[in-house]
This record gives C-alpha cells, structure tokens and sequence, in this order.
C-alpha cells in the first residue's frame, strides 16, 4: 500500500487501463484481450509486467489501495487539524458526488470473486477493507475515547454500507444519512462538537 516505490510508467500505464475494466466488467468476465483492447500496448509489454491474469489483478489490487490513500484519505486528513472533523469529512457527501467512484469497493469485489479460487487475490482484496479499517482506527486512537478499535470499526461499518448504498441508488445521499450516525456516535464516545 503507501509508500511503495515508483512504478514504470508504462506499468502504471497498464494498471489504470486494467483497473477501469475490471472494475466496469469484474475480474473473471474480463480477459487480457479487452483490458488491452485499443490501448496500443502489445502483449508482449503486459507480460513483462505482468506475467499472468491474476498477477495483473494483484498489481490493479495494489494501485488501487494507493489511490484509497492518495486520493480519499490523505484530502480528508489534510483539510481539517481536529481528528473529529477529518473523520467526519470522510462523508462529505458534496466531495463523494463529485469525486468518489460509486462502483463499490475493488477490493470486496475481488474478495468474493475469489474466494475459494485463489487466495493470494482473495486476501488482498480482504487487506484493503482492512485498509480502511485500520485508517479509521488510527484516527480514532487519536480521540480522547475509551475503545477507538470499537469505534474505528463502527465507522468503518457505516463508511462501506454508505459506499454500497450510494453505488446502488447512484446518489451519494448514504454519505449524508452515515455522517449523521458517525456524529452521534462520536458524541457518545464523549467526543464532543467543537
């Protein structure tokens, strides 16, 4: 995840054009002929990178939980000094309209596609709903709260049902509904309004 070194452009390349079509069409409907499809890249080039389907999903799996870092999280944090206020920007809904990607979550999608089928992508894709996790815990260790793994999980609950809902309605109106719930469990973690 964060802090991984440089990737190749024409590896990373590759990546955003495989991550755009497995996330559209799924992992197993997809093949290498459509995630190349119009790119210019022979595939020759893709299996120097990338020697197999599943080693492509893998390295889509890995980009993808650095753009959860980049893009999401580090923006929520870096707006707001007060803990509690970066939390709860994790569920702007203004900011989930216009930039958040509605299609659910790669790494749940990833997880059940490959349960029982291969563990390395099925693990990986369980590690970034750990991700996500674990970024609320550590925001919630920085609370003055009794229990921040129990909060930092309740949040996480309402952060992916939210996530799920928005992708089903097409509207990020769960985001609004979440950041209510997060609100009132804050406070009843004695975290208070500023």
């Amino acid at each position: 995840m964060p802090g991984a070194a440089p990737v190749p452009a024409k590896k990373l390349e590759i990546l955003k054009l495989a991550f755009d079509r497995f996330y559209d069409g799924g992992f197993h409907a997809t093949g290498i002929d459509t995630v190349m499809a119009e790119s210019g890249i022979s595939k020759r080039t893709l299996y120097k990178y990338f020697p197999s389907k599943e080693d492509l999903i893998e390295g889509v799996l890995d980009y993808y939980g650095e753009e959860i870092a980049n893009d999401y999280f580090a923006p929520a944090q870096a707006g707001h000094d007060d803990v509690r206020d970066q939390i709860l920007a994790c569920f702007d809904s203004r900011r989930m309209l216009l930039e958040a990607d509605r299609r659910g979550c790669l790494g749940i999608k990833a997880s059940q596609e490959y349960a029982g089928k291969h563990e390395g992508i099925a693990a990986r894709g369980e590690r970034l709903g750990f991700y996500v996790e674990q970024r609320f815990i550590d925001m919630c260790e920085k609370l003055p709260v009794k229990n921040p793994t129990l909060l930092g999980k309740q949040i996480t609950v309402l952060f992916q049902g939210a996530l799920l809902l928005s992708q089903v309605y097409r509207d990020a109106a769960p985001f609004e509904t979440a950041r209510t719930a997060v609100e009132i469990l804050l406070e009843n973690a004695g975290v208070a309004r500023r």
